[in-house]
């Protein structure tokens, strides 16, 4: 005696019903006859349509078909594709198609069977990204390096020719560049934890004025006009304080870089405004005139790693922004039009204030 079924006990098609992937049986005409469970659920109705209606795809996309090369010589044929959904949420799939034969061997139907890859890709996108970041990265400590060795080449030579003067200017450049790479350092660990917020009751336009009197001299060496807007009616808020004039800090120093690679104005301005928002919250500008970001650069801004200066940048500023703006429960937004400039706006929502006790 065995428990183990005979197949004709078992319904093969509530087996394939049940399968999680895509599954379409096709004519020659590429119309439905049949759809499993979850292209219904993802997909809606299938009766009547083409596969090609069915999953939104293009006319480009739909060029070498497996489908229509597997009607063609019954071979199993494959390739990728991205679907769209009732939701509008693309789908990244590896799609096979097989014939079903009748008794002369002609392909009179097509199995189409589509896998989700959409979480592969992502994985490969941010491994992309990733090596992206440490090509920036290597490239950014290698200019620090190269700062470094200068800056300790005139600290020897003021020591050599008894020069005080060129000793201090030789060690404020090394300083200068031990903070970059320290900077750095801070924003990778930063990026490698999650951490609460440590809030506390603070006055947000004194630690917009402590990020003002950092950049102000970095801003002028660039001819750049470094300016504060700040609301006086914005009181004290709760917020994490050293999160505040991270994401201020990050902010105008991308403001600051967005001017100094803009060849098309001889004056350039970052502006640092400050705001109370109609529920209390408080709300931060940081304009600039720069160069601004065209519309394909616009897509990929808030993506992990994403850096609008190429190798010349690493991604982690904006990328430690978010992941404090995440922690506060807030929001990071920008507008921007190409040689014009870009506007960031980061909203801190406040506690609701607590009802007096009788």
């Amino acid at each position: 005696m065995t428990d183990t079924p005979s197949p004709t006990q078992f319904n093969y098609e509530e087996i394939l019903r049940g399968l999680p992937c895509y599954l379409l049986i096709l004519d020659r005409s590429l119309k439905v006859l049949w759809a499993n469970t979850l292209v219904h659920q993802r997909f809606g109705a299938s009766k009547g349509k083409t596969c090609r209606q069915l999953y939104q795809l293009t006319k480009a996309q739909c060029k070498d078909c497996p489908v229509e090369l597997t009607f063609a010589d019954g071979q199993v044929h494959s390739t990728e594709k991205t679907l769209t959904d009732t939701e509008g949420n693309r789908i990244y799939v590896l799609c096979f198609s097989e014939a079903l034969k009748d008794d002369s061997g002609r392909p009179t139907h097509v199995v189409e069977t589509s896998v989700d890859i959409t979480s592969v890709k992502e994985i490969q996108k941010q491994l992309i990204l990733l090596g992206q970041t440490v090509a920036g990265m290597a490239h950014s400590i290698k200019n620090i390096m190269m700062g470094l060795e200068g800056g300790i080449y005139v600290v020897n030579k003021g020591i050599e020719d008894d020069d005080r003067h060129q000793v201090k200017e030789g060690w404020e450049m090394v300083l200068l560049n031990f903070e970059k790479i320290s900077n750095i350092v801070k924003d990778i660990l930063y990026c490698s934890k999650e951490r609460p917020p440590n809030l506390q009751r603070v006055d947000p336009n004194a630690i917009a004025r402590e990020v003002y009197e950092l950049f102000e001299k970095t801003a002028a060496s660039y001819s750049v006009s470094l300016q504060l807007d700040l609301a006086p009616d914005l009181t004290d808020a709760i917020l994490d304080p050293a999160g505040l004039h991270t994401v201020l800090s990050n902010l105008v120093a991308n403001a600051i870089d967005a001017c100094k690679m803009d060849i098309f104005k001889d004056e350039h301005l970052v502006e640092i405004r400050s705001k109370k928002g109609k529920d209390g919250q408080v709300i931060f500008e940081v304009a600039d005139n720069g160069a601004g970001i065209d519309r394909k650069v616009k897509e990929h801004v808030f993506e992990d790693f994403f850096s609008s200066k190429g190798d010349k940048g690493t991604g982690l500023g904006l990328m430690v922004t978010q992941k404090i703006m995440r922690e506060h429960g807030g929001a990071i937004t920008f507008r921007s039009r190409p040689r014009q400039g870009t506007t960031f706006v980061v909203t801190f929502p406040q506690p609701a204030p607590r009802e007096p006790t009788s």
